[in-house]
């Protein structure tokens, strides 16, 4: 869990993860409001904290998870948001369908699927995001941006890490790109997603604006540079 100022919601999500037999590492960009030393505060054997230094944003501090994990040697990498938006539940029942599948994505935008207190605007970025990847980058799945997923550690080890570059939610889209790239097994789980109740979220225009050119560039690179993206990605 990549955390930034999210004292507000840290502890509940770590309580609330405590009925599952996972350890949670955090990965705190030095926020402001102290989210790491509470984390500490808690004590709990299964709770590590990484202090990331200076804020780097999303997608470095996934890496720097995933990097940990390898190497602790874990089997299943599970990635989600500290604002309490992701439910355990659904974890949970992403977990069982995790035995027959190398990726398993929360998806907020299939049948059975749910959003609760976003504003419109927020639903329709997200729900072009992942239409426009999808359209870019011939990926068919309905849920590209959503942060709630589970990754087999080997199909990760396959990766280098050192090559993802993104931020914000196109690191969620790129992820998806380079799971493709390795022709691993991905399968899509209804969610319900919650607006965070505490805190302040960071979607800003920067984020969007990112993942748009990205998007877009990877597009192209697709039509006219085929094989580009497993030399690129693939260790």
């Amino acid at each position: 869990m990549p955390t930034y100022n999210e004292a507000d919601s840290i502890v509940g999500v770590i309580t609330e993860l405590s009925t599952l037999d996972v350890d949670i590492i955090v990965i705190d960009d030095n926020s402001p409001d102290g989210t790491s030393e509470i984390v500490k505060k808690m004590r709990f054997d299964n709770v590590s904290v990484i202090d990331h230094g200076s804020k780097k944003g999303i997608g470095p501090a996934y890496i720097s998870g995933f990097k940990v994990a390898l190497n602790k040697g874990y089997s299943k990498i599970a990635t989600m948001d500290a604002d309490g938006s992701h439910q355990v539940l659904d974890l949970q029942r992403m977990f069982i369908e995790s035995d027959s599948y190398e990726v398993v994505m929360g998806a907020r935008w299939i049948e059975g699927g749910s959003v609760s207190n976003w504003k419109v605007h927020r639903i329709l970025i997200s729900r072009f995001g992942t239409w426009f990847a999808g359209r870019c980058l011939a990926l068919p799945y309905k849920d590209l941006t959503g942060g709630l997923r589970i990754y087999d550690a080997k199909a990760i080890s396959q990766i280098n890490l050192e090559t993802i570059s993104s931020n914000g939610y196109c690191f969620q889209i790129e992820m998806i790109r380079v799971i493709s790239v390795i022709k691993a097994s991905i399968k899509e789980i209804p969610i319900h997603f919650i607006e965070r109740r505490n805190g302040v979220s960071k979607m800003s225009k920067v984020i969007v604006l990112e993942a748009f050119a990205r998007v877009s560039i990877w597009g192209l690179q697709r039509i006219f540079r085929h094989n580009a993206d497993k030399l690129h990605y693939v260790k």
